[in-house]
């Protein structure tokens, strides 16, 4: 019976009969008669891509030989539907004298709409007298689809309009494939700009048709006689359906400029090009978008937010709302935002501090070791990777230098040279003042002084 699926394997043809001088085992059927033919599929799955245009069974015959045997076949649906993905077939197969491999052709329909892999089955069924069916009586085709619908993306990563264009015009490209009918949503998002006052929002779902490869979405911009200064908004894909995905470019920020500072607009431009998207977004308009952002999963972008998003969510709930507390930048020049979130790193930085003092005492870690491992870790390491993050963005080093120098004074020195400066000065008052030579907290105590004047 090997030997017969290997010809299968290398011949697939109807009609092979052995040669001569080949012996072909006859091998007994299941109750043990000699007399009895087997028929099976040479396979229980097969496959192929749909522009193929046919596929190939093999039925092959085993045991007794020396007769001949008939079988009847049918297609029937799974996923596939005959008609549209396949042509449906039915019919007999007859094996005469000697053969033992047959093939079954069936035609299958290309078309130019993207979808998953499809299935179909094909059985075996009423054998002649003589002749039994084997195990793999049914066998399963599956469609694999070669429609390549695309990668979409905004054409550009920033727009610049003036308040009085009256509509913005954003190409949405099709890239890497242009098959079948697709969808994607598209939604506007506040920055510095606000929906209803400086342009319309939009939430709204985009068609490509089979081979449209560019789209324009339309949004409104609202003019006034005010003078204020440039706004953006920005626009975000999600949801792309039909197979397609999204490219790199699937967020833009729209800039509008206002008319009464039109003499610089060259500059602004040249200005633009250079500056990265990232930092657009300096700080939220108010403290409402703040606190709706803390108290949103994923910044009230649910619809993208993944499994990870929740837990963190739910985690650092306390956290987010907290510094959702911190004045906007655009307030007091900046001061009272930098002021009031040193002030809460400090107070994170002690809650580390003594939470990490209670694990110390519990685990029975030395002062010096829970300093340079539990603290560190709560406190040292997040700054480490903040500053990989500056680094990474900026063509200078001066970002992550300033971030690890200052977070290291704030956190460390401030946030725990302070109370324990503190802690000493009123243990000394109130009791003996005891401090060994070189110890862990006369070291520390001493860095508060250092990191203000690095501050």
């Amino acid at each position: 019976q090997r030997r017969v699926r290997e010809a299968v394997v290398s011949t697939q043809s109807t009609g092979n009969k052995p040669k001569e001088d080949e012996h072909i085992p006859e091998e007994p059927s299941r109750n043990g008669d000699m007399t009895v033919s087997r028929i099976e599929f040479s396979a229980a799955a097969y496959s192929c891509m749909e522009n193929e245009g046919t596929i190939k069974l093999g039925v092959i015959r085993t045991g007794n030989l020396k007769c001949k045997s008939t079988v009847s076949y049918e297609t029937s649906d799974g996923t596939a539907n005959a008609g549209e993905d396949y042509v449906a077939k039915s019919g007999v197969i007859e094996f005469e004298e000697g053969e033992y491999i047959k093939s079954v052709e069936i035609e299958i329909i290309d078309d130019d709409v993207w979808e998953e892999t499809e299935t179909f089955f094909v059985r075996l069924f009423n054998p002649n007298r003589g002749t039994e069916m084997d195990k793999i009586c049914v066998t399963q085709v599956s469609i694999i689809n070669d429609d390549e619908p695309g990668i979409l993306q905004f054409q550009k990563p920033s727009y610049l309009y003036k308040e009085s264009a009256g509509i913005a015009e954003l190409i949405i490209e099709r890239n890497d494939g242009c098959d079948g009918r697709i969808t994607v949503h598209y939604k506007t998002k506040d920055i510095t700009a606000i929906a209803g006052k400086d342009y319309e929002a939009r939430d709204e779902e985009v068609e490509f048709t089979h081979g449209e490869v560019t789209k324009t979405i339309h949004i409104p911009l609202m003019d006034d006689d005010v003078f204020n200064e440039d706004k953006i908004f920005e626009v975000m894909l999600s949801e792309p359906t039909a197979g397609s995905s999204l490219g790199k470019t699937k967020c833009t920020i729209v800039t509008i400029l206002n008319d009464d500072d039109y003499q610089t607009l060259i500059t602004r431009v040249a200005n633009l090009t250079s500056v990265n998207l990232d930092k657009l977004v300096i700080g939220k308009e108010s403290y409402k978008q703040q606190f709706q952002e803390a108290l949103s999963v994923n910044g009230g972008n649910v619809d993208d937010a993944e499994t990870m998003d929740f837990v963190l969510h739910f985690l650092t709930f306390g956290w987010k709302v907290m510094f959702a507390c911190v004045p906007p930048a655009h307030m007091a020049g900046g001061w009272l935002c930098f002021t009031v979130a040193l002030m809460c790193i400090a107070i994170v930085t002690a809650v580390i501090g003594d939470m990490a003092t209670v694990l110390g005492l519990l685990l029975g870690l030395k002062d010096s070791v829970t300093a340079i491992t539990l603290v560190a870790l709560g406190t040292s390491l997040p700054d480490t990777f903040a500053s990989k993050v500056a680094a990474m963005n900026e063509d200078t080093a001066d970002a992550a230098i300033g971030n690890i120098t200052g977070s290291n004074s704030v956190n460390v020195f401030l946030g725990l040279g302070i109370p324990w400066l503190m802690a000493t000065i009123y243990k000394a008052l109130v009791y003996e003042l005891m401090i060994q030579e070189a110890s862990l907290s006369s070291q520390i105590n001493l860095c508060p002084l250092p990191s203000l004047y690095t501050l």
